[in-house]
């Protein structure tokens, strides 16, 4: 689901809430007479009135504010039903038509000979992987001992919480490059876990996972790695990722999971 479908369908939720909501206001009002109310300014102050069966306007005297504040929101709860209830039909229509790939679908229904000559407005998203993942190549740390551990797709990892993540981010289609580069901004190259592409939202992403968090000699030269990586632009709760792993407290399955559908899908 693309980001405009995905804030399409939120929006509709929330009118069906506020329009069940107005319901149970109504629900309330069930006693009070659909008049109209009539409000007039004189002298400074408000007069009400309201239109009885006959089409009469009768003054509500000052004595009487409670009935005319009623009559009043009870009108407001059905203005508000009434235009909700517009809106829903008004999006529900719109979502029905709106092609999330149209423009995709111009360029991708294009013969190959066209294709040739073209210059798309925006890439599909196939084509829009396949030169993420060529300028996110993985597998550049040089220090390239211990690599044993064979994922779904086919590289080898340093562990099995790194084979466990990439079979994860694998099965949910979620496009990874294992040990790319990333330039610090002190010019040094680090090596992160992963780098990976959000494809709805065309967003890289950046997956560090730290397996010894309860050493405490890792976790202070991790700590320093952390602040270099939000000095360089990489940044928890952005564009970084990161998983923990203690003695007594193993990779958490669910968590990450968790975390791909939130961050990644």
């Amino acid at each position: 689901m693309s980001i405009i479908e995905k804030t399409l369908n939120e929006k509709l939720e929330d009118i069906n809430k506020h329009l069940e909501m107005v319901e149970v206001m109504l629900g309330q009002c069930r006693e009070i007479p659909d008049y109209k109310v009539r409000v007039t300014s004189g002298n400074g102050c408000s007069q009400y009135y309201y239109r009885n069966d006959a089409n009469e306007y009768i003054y509500i005297p000052s004595a009487r504010r409670d009935f005319a504040k009623r009559l009043i929101q009870k009108d407001y709860y059905n203005r508000v039903k009434e235009e909700l209830t517009q809106q829903k039909r008004l999006l529900e229509r719109f979502i029905s038509g709106y092609k999330v790939d149209a423009l995709e679908n111009v360029y991708r229904k294009s013969c190959k000979g066209r294709k040739n000559l073209l210059k798309p407005i925006e890439l599909t998203d196939e084509e829009y992987v396949e030169k993420w993942m060529e300028k996110h190549q993985g597998m550049q740390n040089p220090f390239n001992a211990n690599m044993s551990i064979k994922t779904k797709r086919g590289e080898y990892v340093r562990s099995k919480s790194e084979k466990i993540l990439a079979d994860l981010f694998y099965e949910n289609g979620i496009p990874y490059q294992y040990e790319p580069a990333f330039r610090l901004i002190n010019g040094k190259l680090v090596y992160p876990d992963f780098v990976l592409l959000n494809v709805r939202e065309r967003k890289t992403y950046y997956w560090e996972h730290y397996g010894l968090a309860s050493d405490e000699s890792y976790s202070n030269k991790n700590i320093d790695k952390l602040c270099l990586y939000e000095n360089s632009g990489l940044r928890i709760g952005d564009n970084l990722i990161i998983s923990l792993e203690a003695e007594g407290i193993p990779l958490d399955i669910s968590l990450i999971q968790e975390k791909i559908t939130n961050i990644l899908l």
